[in-house]
Order: structure tokens, then sequence, then C-alpha cells
């Protein structure tokens, strides 16, 4: 056999194992009603917000104030508190096996801790990206038809804030799962979550000084808004994508670091 073929078959070997374990951590996932009632739990508050923020809007708009926004935008401004919910369940979905003592099954299933990690992002990234597109493209509908002339949105309104919210929820996903593997505890983990998308933001923003309020610009919460609605100021969609990898790359790898050095 020659070199190059060795490496195909080791390239489909890796390929075959992680397909296999992200169905083992499928299956772990759907398997536990409470990740999915989270899910669910997320979106519905999501949709139901959307079109609570139409009729306010519409409300508002016909007694003078100028409230007209794109209505998949209403929608995506709802992540502020629906984002909770998924953060939760990326937490739960590692943080259970070490509160149940099953890591240390699913090690020994996957001894490659790089190949089970790799496992568990390639599902929750997927689940992340399929909820923030379906929550925006439902709750547009509602939305839209609450705020009527005010939620007016051309189709590449729709599209960005269909791409926005998937990407920023595949990411935070990301982000949290690194948080579970430092934590290791579901509390710890889903404090250390809020903390990062609404309390670090909410904090900055009564700091007075030019540069803190910089330093807020790039916090995941605040790059996700600039990437949705398309701003130029401070950065664009562009870099705000970069801005979200960076801080996924960052918590993720210094989970596995803690995955590979420490004891299940």
């Amino acid at each position: 056999m020659s070199t190059l073929q060795i490496k195909e078959s080791a390239s489909g070997y890796l390929g075959a194992g992680l397909l296999a374990a992200a169905r083992a951590e499928a299956a772990k996932f759907f398997g536990l009603r409470s990740l999915l009632w989270l899910y669910g739990s997320g979106i519905t508050l999501s949709i139901a917000l959307g079109w609570l923020l139409g009729a306010s809007a519409k409300a508002s708009g016909d007694n003078g104030f100028d409230t007209a926004m794109p209505a998949p935008l209403m929608v995506f401004a709802t992540l502020q508190f629906g984002q909770l919910f998924f953060a939760a369940a990326a937490a739960l979905h590692i943080t259970s096996e070490y509160s149940s003592g099953t890591i240390t099954t699913s090690l020994q299933a996957v001894p490659r801790r790089g190949l089970l990690l790799a496992a568990k992002s390639l599902l929750l990234s997927g689940l992340g990206f399929a909820a923030g597109v379906a929550l925006i493209g439902v709750g547009t509908i509602p939305a839209a038809l609450s705020a009527g002339p005010y939620g007016a949105f051309a189709v590449s309104d729709l599209v960005s804030a269909c791409l926005g919210a998937g990407t920023y929820l595949a990411l935070l996903s990301l982000m949290v799962l690194g948080l579970g593997l430092l934590c290791r505890n579901s509390a710890g983990a889903i404090v250390s979550a809020i903390m990062l998308v609404i309390g670090l933001p909410q904090i900055l923003q009564l700091i007075p000084f030019s540069w803190v309020q910089t330093v807020a610009d790039y916090l995941p919460s605040n790059a996700a808004t600039f990437m949705a609605t398309g701003a130029t100021e401070p950065y664009g969609p562009a870099a705000a994508l970069l801005v979200l990898a960076g801080w996924a790359v960052a918590l993720l790898g210094a989970g596995y670091v803690s995955l590979k050095r420490r004891d299940a």
C-alpha cells in the first residue's frame, strides 16, 4: 500500500469515526427531554416575543413614533433572551455527563478525546444553526403581521437575519461547550454563559470610558447584532463573524485543553 493510500485510509477512518461519534452524541441529546424542551422553549419564546415587538412597533408607530424595523430583525432582537435556552442546552449536554458519571463511558467508547469533542461540536453547532434559521424564518411571519407597515422587509433582510441567527447560535453553542468543559458543572457553565452574553455587556455599558465601550463592542452578543443587521460601524459583518469565531475557538480550545489534561 502506498503512502497516499495509507493517508486516504486514515482520513476515511477518522471521518467514519467522527460520524459514528456524532450519531452517538445525537442519541444522547435527543434522549434527554430536558434538552429538547430547552430548544423548544427558546424557539417558542423568540417567536412570541417577535410578535409582541411587532405589535408594540405598530402601536407606537400609529401614535407618531418612528418604530419601523424589518420584521426579521425584530425576531432577531428577541435572541437577547432566547439565547439563554440554547446556551443552557449546550452546557447541559456536556455537564450532565460529568454530574452523572457517564463521561467515563463516553471516553471508553471514544478514547480519542479530540474526536469526542469534535463530535459534540458538530452536533451542537448544527443544531444551533438549524434553530437560528428556523426561529427567524417562522417568527418573521407573526412579527410582520403584528407590525403591519412598520415591519416591512426585503428578502435580503430575511436572509441576513436567518444566517446571522443561525451562525450566532452555532458559535454560541461551541463557546458554551468550552465553558462546560472548563467548569464541569451545570450551574457554573450556565452562569458563566449568562455573564458572557448578558452580564458583561450590561455592566460595561455603565462604565463611562471610551476604551471600555470599544471592548464591549467585541463581546459575542454585540458582534452577533452587527453581523445580522449588516452594520458597518464599529465594524462590518465579516469582522463580526471573525470576532464570534475567535470567541468560539478560544473557549473551545481552552475546554479541549481541560478535557485532555484532567481526569474524567
